[in-house]
């Protein structure tokens, strides 16, 4: 016999979980007295649900694995709401672990602490399933399950309720078995479909293939890679697909959704191949993103020709769709050779687009100091901030997950826990953070965190003293602006010294260079506060 608690403990040790987020109360504290007795699992105590939440995202997107979160009934689970609409957004392999009040209080609505009717209803549409054991048995028998959900097919977050009296109780169970990802079916009935794939792409003389978050996740890099190279066909991305293909690479042409030549590029191609993203309507058709006939390989048919009608639909686990189509592709030298004049142009171009809209405005130095610091195997995580919008275009990621975002449901606050999350599962990758001085406030105080769990990485809170965008978005719709977008911001540097973190002032992109160059060799933490104006990248012809 042995305690729930010990039980799923030692199951999330043979899983691999090296760290988990959270906040102990009076519902979860029999989990904390397990987690105690493992040293193995390093607990990463946060100042709130939200922000713990944010930073599983973070760690999970670093492509570790799991991201795990802890809470508590009631309050503590609804704050993992807005973070858990993101993950669900972008595809992030949360597990969200939190409590119900007691197997005799369930249900019957007497007022018990922290009670709330339905509780997991509030997670039925943002998590891919929401398991909720009612006794010791199937808390054991469910959690291999949810562990599995998270990582299986189209990853996401997952919602897991355990009620607070189960976690002292004893029940028959071993920890032998280890809670693994599926296993790819061997099955492939989608081989036709393929055929017929290639032979399309080998007829067509202007492919471009689409890509975004879901090849990040599935890892997928190589496979796109390759086959970019071996049809001649560019790549446009998503925000967090940037950096599949490294973007100094001749075939990589950056965000889908850039105007100019990107959108002339997508005009004249012939065939889009799509894989690993669902050609969501934020990313793509709201944006005026073009496509050709479309070839949409993807796990289902969930996103199958919902803003694009699509010619040929190959659904299946997207790794093994991605290594078959390489290995037709390359091995068959399909289109090898063609396009090569074009493209070039279209680089050149891009190029020349970049330097006069560097003549107009200062952003594209910033962004040019973010990329000179930040070594090439570093990641930038942006926040929904003007500096960060401007990232999401020219800024070049040379890496999956170079430069990641809070694109699954544009939420502000993200950026400076995620980037703790992500530093957390990655301590040798050098990670920078943007956030805006209305999204740092969001979670300013796990400065605390930062300090406790020791971590050092800069984040630069560009401070305008409003909320920036929402300002000109009121100008562009209604030609009047500044109505409850200002902001009264505490001293920054001052704020950041009263948790014992070093901070200072910077206003022009050399300073910003000099500071951020300090803070990541110092690896310490640093907050840089950036007082500059930026235009509307989205009102860019």
């Amino acid at each position: 016999m042995a305690r729930v608690s010990d039980l799923i403990v030692r199951a999330l040790k043979k899983a691999g979980v090296r760290h988990i987020f959270g906040i102990p109360s009076i519902h979860n504290i029999g989990f904390y007295d397990a987690l105690r007795e493992e040293p193995s699992i390093r607990h990463i105590l946060c100042r709130q649900e939200a922000c713990a939440t944010h930073m599983a995202d973070g760690y999970a997107r670093a492509g570790k694995g799991v991201g795990v979160v802890v809470t508590s009934t009631g309050p503590g689970a609804c704050y993992m709401a807005a973070p858990l609409v993101e993950a669900w957004g972008s595809l992030s392999p949360v597990l969200a672990v939190t409590t119900n009040v007691a197997t005799d209080k369930i249900g019957i609505g007497t007022g018990t602490l922290h009670e709330l009717k339905e509780q997991d209803l509030i997670f039925k549409n943002i998590t891919k399933e929401r398991f909720c054991p009612r006794t010791g048995e199937e808390v054991l028998t469910m959690i291999p399950r949810a562990w599995q959900k998270a990582l299986s097919g189209r990853t996401g977050p997952v919602y897991f309720e355990v009620l607070t009296d189960l976690w002292d109780r004893e029940v028959s169970g071993s920890d032998e078995g280890s809670p693994l990802p599926e296993t790819a079916s061997t099955i492939e009935p989608w081989l036709e479909d393929l055929d017929r794939a290639v032979g399309i792409l080998g007829e067509t003389e202007r492919p471009v293939i689409v890509a975004g978050s879901g090849a990040v996740r599935a890892g997928i890099g190589a496979e796109i890679q390759a086959l970019a190279e071996a049809l001649r066909a560019p790549l446009v991305t998503n925000t967090e697909g940037k950096g599949l293909l490294p973007e100094d690479h001749d075939l990589a042409f950056g965000h889908a959704a850039r105007r100019g030549a990107v959108r002339e590029l997508l005009k004249t191609s012939t065939v889009a191949l799509a894989i690993g993203t669902r050609l969501r309507s934020v990313d793509y058709q709201r944006r005026g993103v073009f496509l050709p006939r479309l070839i949409h390989i993807d796990w289902d048919e969930t996103w199958i020709g919902r803003n694009y009608p699509t010619e040929l639909a190959i659904l299946g686990d997207i790794r093994t769709i991605a290594r078959r189509l390489t290995e037709k592709i390359v091995t068959g030298a399909v289109g090898r050779g063609k396009r090569t004049g074009p493209v070039s142009t279209l680089r050149e171009r891009i190029r020349e687009e970049r330097r006069a809209i560097a003549q107009q405005g200062p952003e594209m130095e910033y962004l040019d100091v973010l990329r000179r610091v930040i070594p090439r195997d570093g990641s930038l995580v942006i926040d929904n901030t003007l500096l960060g919008y401007w990232a999401e275009y020219f800024y070049q990621s040379f890496r999956p997950g170079g430069l990641m975002a809070a694109k699954g449901s544009s939420i502000i606050g993200f950026s400076f826990p995620a980037a703790m999350g992500l530093k957390i599962a990655c301590p040798e990758r050098p990670v920078v953070a943007v956030i805006g001085d209305g999204g740092f406030l969001y979670g300013a105080q796990e400065m605390a965190t930062c300090r406790r769990q020791g971590l050092g990485f800069p984040v630069v809170v560009l401070n305008n003293g409003s909320y920036g965008i929402i300002d000109l978005l009121q100008r562009q719709f209604y030609g009047r602006g500044d109505f409850e977008t200002d902001l009264l911001n505490p001293d920054l540097p001052a704020l950041a010294a009263a948790f014992g973190i070093g901070a200072e002032r910077v206003a022009t992109p050399q300073g910003l260079e000099r500071a951020l160059q300090s803070a990541l060799a110092s690896k310490e933490m640093r907050v840089i506060e950036l007082e500059a104006a930026f235009r509307d990248p989205f009102a860019l012809k």
